[in-house]
């Protein structure tokens, strides 16, 4: 399959159907959390959906965005009326889901990643007075000049940087691993990040980059990590939403010694709290992008009315966008030393002192 296939290509043409998700095309699947309905608010509540081009369930990127809405419906909850919806995989329906949603008069839309791009350029041009924040994908306003969008990017290449230490440090076969979805610049962001990382602590660990061309099938992360696992590399950076939840059952299945590296949320906290100690012990640690956050963060400022459209602002280290977790397992791989050498490179990122390599 060409690297150029985009997400959207490679999904229509696996025939990923909707069929037991619970979906239709007008609107999708709808986890409301401050009550709100498709109609007009009669409140006085500004209204906020989030639109997500897949499912909820991938225990990293969507879940942390649905976690984001939560938190503005707990913190803002006086003030905003809030939905999350998911769109399934059957990207057919896609932008017919998109325009249904954006037609039921939110003030504001939230929708990201480099498949939503054209979507959100149409939402925005029928739709001026709908506020939309797109996340996750460099928004070009010099070809898209809208002033109702707000840009977030996420500095991934900064916090891969961090965990490609640690994979440094816990490797014992010199041998470690970059598990993407597909070759777009986001994913290839956090390989550039993850790959310096390694080197800087030691050169002579080879890293490789392997492409699922999936976010959504387990088995296919699966059967990747395992190769990658009994080809040498005794830790894999899984990057590929719920595809990657199968290396955690291929890290399990190898035995001791071999780890993942999680991506988005703390996904070794969140097999602990599922009592999967077997997959939290697998879990060297977790790039997070803490899209939560972000959108917690965005919801105030535009409450205060400095939320600034027409710009991409970039979350990274120092606006706490990313970050990376420290688990028991963490503690248990790594010694006190490496783990202050980490920090130290996290502060040294912060003030300049570190550059690290971008495709952005």
């Amino acid at each position: 399959m060409s690297g150029n296939m985009n997400r959207r290509q490679f999904l229509a043409t696996s025939g990923i159907a909707l069929a037991g998700l619970g979906l239709s095309a007008c609107g999708g699947s709808s986890t409301s959390d401050s009550g709100s309905s498709n109609s007009g608010s009669t409140s006085g509540k500004k209204r906020i959906v989030y639109i997500i081009n897949g499912t909820l369930g991938d225990k990293s990127f969507f879940d942390s965005g649905h976690e984001g809405m939560e938190k503005i419906a707990n913190q803002y909850g006086d003030q905003y009326e809030t939905d999350t919806r998911e769109m399934g995989y059957d990207t057919s329906v896609w932008e017919s889901t998109a325009l249904d949603i954006a037609s039921e008069g939110w003030d504001i839309m939230i929708m990201g990643t480099f498949d939503m791009v054209e979507y959100a350029n149409e939402i925005a041009t029928q739709y001026p007075d709908t506020k939309i924040w797109f996340f996750d994908e460099s928004w070009d306003f010099n070809t898209y000049p809208h002033d109702n969008i707000y840009g977030m990017l996420f500095a991934q290449n900064q916090g891969s940087y961090l965990v490609g230490m640690a994979a440094a440090y816990a490797t014992k076969t010199k041998k470690v691993a970059f598990m993407g979805g597909m070759q777009n610049k986001v994913l290839q962001d956090f390989f550039v990040g993850y790959k310096q990382g390694v080197a800087a602590v030691d050169p002579s660990v080879e890293v490789v980059d392997d492409w699922t061309q999936s976010f959504s099938d387990s088995t296919i992360g699966h059967d990747h990590a395992r190769a990658l696992y009994q080809q040498g590399y005794d830790i894999v950076f899984s990057c590929c939403s719920s595809c990657g939840l199968g290396a955690f059952d291929a890290a399990v299945e190898m035995g001791d010694g071999y780890y993942v590296i999680g991506v988005d949320g703390n996904q070794g906290e969140y097999w602990a709290s599922q009592g999967d100690t077997d997959k939290a012990a697998h879990t060297l640690t977790s790039m997070q992008k803490n899209v939560n956050n972000t959108f917690l963060d965005a919801a105030g400022e535009e409450l205060k009315g400095t939320l600034p459209y027409g710009t991409v602002v970039t979350y990274g280290l120092d606006k706490g966008g990313v970050s990376y977790s420290i688990t028991d397992t963490t503690k248990e791989a790594l010694t006190d030393d490496q783990l202050a050498a980490i920090n130290q490179a996290q502060q040294d990122i912060i003030d300049g002192k570190i550059t690290v390599d971008t495709t952005f």
